[in-house]
């Protein structure tokens, strides 16, 4: 019989930012469906809320995966420019911290048999990313399979 837990760790960490994304897009499906049903409109409106969405998801995870600048600039009392040096300040391994959303994602099976530990996931800016790239592939693929809004 094979472990579970003995199955690779990239293998794992793939699993795992597959169904934070199919959880995210659920969740923004869900939510488009209130929102455009309630203006009104019908599911041309949450093909809309998806793009939208999708597209603010993308820009503020590659916000996130920036990195930190190697320097910093101020200006001295008598008008000079000091350059600082900065220093790293990613985050240390184990401390992430898992939100409700996270816990509740990793309840979605196979999950539950697969889980790994918080500190060996993606960074959840990753995770958001791809979650974007799911949101955004909904809104296409309701256009281009189903002709919603054609």
């Amino acid at each position: 019989m094979v472990d579970p837990t003995q199955s690779p760790p990239r293998a794992r960490q793939l699993l795992d930012a597959l169904a934070y994304a199919v959880a995210v897009a659920g969740v923004v499906f869900a939510l488009g469906i209130v929102v455009s049903f309630s203006l009104g409109s019908n599911l041309v409106g949450v093909k809309y809320f998806l793009f939208l969405v999708g597209m603010l998801l993308f820009g503020y995870s590659t916000f996130l995966m920036l990195p930190d600048p190697p320097w910093d600039i101020e200006k001295t009392g008598d008008g000079d420019i000091e350059i600082i040096k900065n220093k790293q300040r990613g985050e240390v391994i184990g401390s992430r911290d898992e939100t409700r959303f996270q816990a509740a994602v990793q309840r979605i099976p196979p999950l539950p048999s697969y889980s790994i530990p918080p500190e060996q996931r993606l960074s959840p800016a990753t995770k958001l990313f791809v979650a974007s790239m799911a949101v955004l592939a909904a809104s296409f693929i309701m256009e281009t399979m189903f002709g919603v809004g054609m």
